[in-house]
C-alpha cells in the first residue's frame, strides 16, 4: 500500500517514509498551535505514525 510514493519524485522516492514523517509533523505542529481542542493534534500525531508504519520506502537503483 502505497500512499504518496506515487506523487514524489524519483530521487526522493527511496526516503518516502521521511516525507510522510515531515509533512506530518508540519500538520501536526500546525493542529496543535491553532486548533482549539488538543485531541485533534493527537489524532494527527497518532495519523502520522500509522502512515509512517505502513508507507514502503522505494527500492533504491
Amino acid at each position: 500500500m502505497t500512499l504518496i510514493l506515487p506523487l514524489l519524485p524519483a530521487r526522493v522516492r527511496p526516503y518516502a517514509k521521511a516525507a510522510v514523517v515531515t509533512v506530518g509533523t508540519l500538520a501536526g505542529l500546525a493542529s496543535f498551535y491553532l486548533a482549539d481542542e488538543p485531541k485533534v493534534a493527537v489524532v494527527v500525531h497518532v495519523l502520522t505514525a500509522l502512515g509512517v508504519y505502513v508507507q514502503p520506502n522505494a527500492d533504491t537503483p
